[in-house]
Formats: structure tokens, sequence, C-alpha cells
């Protein structure tokens, strides 16, 4: 595999994600980048100024947020991104303090449930979907019709990395695009050009990381 380089958030030199090209199977496609969003996610000073600039976007668009979804380790991340939510700001001076943090449970069909201890977090709720990255966007389709069957509303989605500009007619606000990774694509796992080609598969990727093969 490639070296593996560094992307910086344009205003934040301290917001980082790592880039690896190759040939790379995920649950859903085939991607020829591998984007590592591991330090956003498990690194405290790195995570909290993320969380600082994810917040920024419900706040200038005034979107009231109840609770943050978190798909593939996102917990910490959904933590200070509550915080900061939280928080008083000009626009929004006496926000309700109560923001929850609600992780990801699926069943052996892939569904995402939510326990009855943690239905109330989400029925008559704005919630904000939490994930890495988005490729297809299929698991994040996944948790949108999860929060809407158990009564909530999805207020938005945020992601470090996103190849989708909207999902379910959602808009994704994400730190990183394509813009920042040219070249990134993503194949479904019949049609894959690499594949074609008899290009090894250097590993197996997800949420969590990735698997060299």
């Amino acid at each position: 595999m490639a070296n593996i380089y560094t992307i910086t958030y344009p205003k934040n030199e301290n917001v980082f994600i790592h880039v690896m090209a190759g040939h790379f199977i995920s649950a859903n496609n085939h991607i020829n980048y591998y984007v590592g969003t591991s330090d956003i996610k498990h690194n405290l000073n790195v995570s909290t100024q993320a969380a600082k600039l994810m917040a920024e976007y419900y706040s200038i668009n005034g979107i009231d947020v109840d609770t943050v979804l978190c798909l593939y380790e996102t917990q910490a991340l959904g933590a200070y991104l509550a915080q900061e939510l939280s928080n008083s700001t000009m626009m929004a001076p006496n926000p309700d303090q109560t923001v929850f943090v609600v992780g990801s449970e699926y069943d052996a069909a892939g569904n995402l449930i939510f326990r009855d201890n943690l239905r109330r977090m989400i029925y008559g709720k704005n919630v904000v979907v939490l994930i890495s990255c988005i490729t297809s966007g299929r698991t994040v389709e996944r948790a949108i019709e999860s929060v809407r069957y158990y009564g909530g509303k999805v207020a938005g989605i945020s992601s470090v990395f996103s190849m989708q500009s909207k999902i379910s007619g959602v808009p994704v606000s994400s730190l990183f695009t394509t813009d920042d990774i040219p070249g990134y694509i993503s194949y479904p796992s019949h049609d894959c050009p690499l594949c074609q080609k008899g290009v090894a598969v250097d590993a197996i990727s997800n949420g969590y990381g990735y698997s060299k093969i």
C-alpha cells in the first residue's frame, strides 16, 4: 500500500485526517482510498476541536439538537459535540442544556435498535446522526429509518468525511469531502475496475478502521 499522508482542515490545522491510496473493501462497496479518522475520534485535543467545527453548522443554521446518535465509535466525539451544542452562543443565548448522546446497537438482521431505557432520548427528539465516514450512505440511511421508526426527527447528519452531500433528503455537514481527496471513487463490488484489472485487495475497511489482507 502507498504511504499515508495527512490532510488538515483549512480553518484549523490541528484537525486532520489520514489518507492512503489502494484497493479497499468496505461493507457496501470498493474504494480506492482509505480515510483514517482515528485521531478525530480518539485524540482528545483533535476531537474537541473537531466538535467545535461541527457544532458551528447547527448554530449558524439555528438547528435545535436534542440527541446525538453516534455510529462507529464516535461516542467521544459525540459527547464533545453535545457539549458544544449545549453551550450558550450569540445565536442561542439560552439553549436547552440537555443534549443526549446515544451509541449504536444492531440486531441480528443489522437493524439499528434502541432499548426501552433509551427510547425517550429518540422519541420526539431532534436527532443528529454522527458518523466518521460516508461513502454510499447506506449505513446512514438505515440509521435515519430507525430514528424515524422510533418517533424521532433527524435534524442533521454530521461526518468527518463524506462522499454524499444529502441522504434521504437530509443535508450532510462534513469536515472533509471528496474535494479534499481528488480522485476518490467508490465502486459497487460487482463492478469494481480494480478487481477487473486484477489489482489485489489491500485491506478490508469499515468505520472502525482497516485490516490488511
